[in-house]
């Protein structure tokens, strides 16, 4: 099992320690291409990514046609004052229940 932080330098220096790859990235191309490589290699079974990064994931996620996919495990890490994981796991919820879910 291969697991590989993506983000600045600060964030993917502290997964390093813990034994993670990383891969730096700082604009919102950069954290694309890495994805779209990431996804497409197989190599990695979890992904570990700043929230601020979650819609590029699901971004990228549906142009390769990998909604449903289950591997890699994507793990968002919250950032102080970003609550867009809570909203997506809200919004998917609703999706799935066929309901809008309030919390």
């Amino acid at each position: 099992m291969r697991i590989v932080a993506i983000g600045d330098r600060g964030f993917t220096a502290l997964w390093r320690l813990v034994g993670a790859e990383a891969l730096e990235a700082n604009s919102g191309d950069e954290i694309q291409r890495i994805l779209e490589r990431v996804f497409r290699s197989g190599e990695y079974s979890v992904l570990i990514i700043p929230e601020r990064f979650l819609n590029y994931v699901n971004e990228v996620r549906s142009e390769l046609h990998l909604e449903e996919q289950i591997e890699p495990v994507v793990v968002f890490v919250p950032e102080p004052g970003l609550g867009r994981r809570a909203e997506d796991l809200r919004r998917r919820i609703s999706l799935a229940m066929g309901v809008e879910v309030h919390v």
